[in-house]
């Protein structure tokens, strides 16, 4: 719904936003995989929109209660293809990943019993002079980032790359606000992507002992997966640096 410049405001929440969320609601909380995986990006998507457009607690809070609703059931799907392949390429017998398929099926089921789905997120709508918010916070969000990355790239610590990741994702969805972001960009999540993933892997096997006669060996598997997503995220640096002091000057 659209409101006179008299108001302050421009138009509500963008259709492209509202919309979606509307059409994946009955799929999402039957929790339809496709649905799952849509609505989180979508959350991270209108998290960048809400801090450009300063919107009150209440709304911040209902999209991060969904987030939070569906990250369980998102990180047991990519977690159980990661296996599944994992599997594959070790050579198993078809029988042996269809039983494991079906197990991580069971334990979806259950998993997907006890989400608490909260009520869909209100509508907000973006504040007046919109692009030039959007811009100042790009520049802010660059600067933190040029500061933080040369010790994330050092570090050990799989959490301090986690909470980097995070950032890096913000920033992507607060830069399309205005337009595509670059292949550096998305190069270096994609490899903080498959980081993540690794370690979601290496927490369920060590955890719930998954798969005890491969246990060691899937585990060295994404270790390597960690190490060489890494050994990307470094090599894009130079390029990823360059873009980020761009949004500065």
């Amino acid at each position: 719904m659209s409101k006179s410049s008299k108001t302050g405001k421009i138009a509500a929440q963008p259709p492209s936003l509202t919309g979606r969320l509307d059409a994946l609601w009955p799929d999402l909380v039957q929790g339809d995989p496709k649905a799952v995986h849509e609505a989180r990006k979508l959350t991270r998507k209108v998290a960048a929109e809400l801090a450009v457009s300063g919107a009150p607690k209440k709304v911040r809070r209902a999209w991060r209660d969904l987030r939070r609703a569906v990250a369980p059931l998102r990180d047991h799907d990519v977690a159980g293809e990661h296996l599944a392949a994992a599997l594959s390429e070790e050579g198993r017998p078809q029988r042996e990943i269809t039983a494991f398929r079906r197990d991580w099926q069971r334990r979806r089921a259950a998993l997907l019993a006890g989400v608490l789905w909260p009520e869909p997120p209100p509508a907000f709508e973006r504040p007046d002079k919109f692009k030039r918010r959007t811009r100042r916070a790009l520049a802010h969000e660059a600067q933190t980032l040029l500061e933080d990355t040369p010790d994330v790239l050092s570090a050990e610590d799989p959490e301090t790359w986690h909470e980097w990741r995070k950032a890096l994702k913000h920033y992507r969805y607060t830069l399309e606000l205005l337009g595509d972001p670059p292949e550096e960009l998305l190069g270096t999540l994609d490899a903080l992507g498959r980081m993540q993933d690794a370690e979601v892997v290496r927490g369920l096997l060590e955890e719930h002992s998954l798969l005890p006669d491969q246990r060691e060996a899937l585990l060295a598997r994404e270790l390597e997966a960690r190490q060489t997503a890494q050994e990307q995220v470094r090599a894009l640096w130079p390029e990823l640096k360059a873009h980020l002091k761009e949004q500065v000057e």
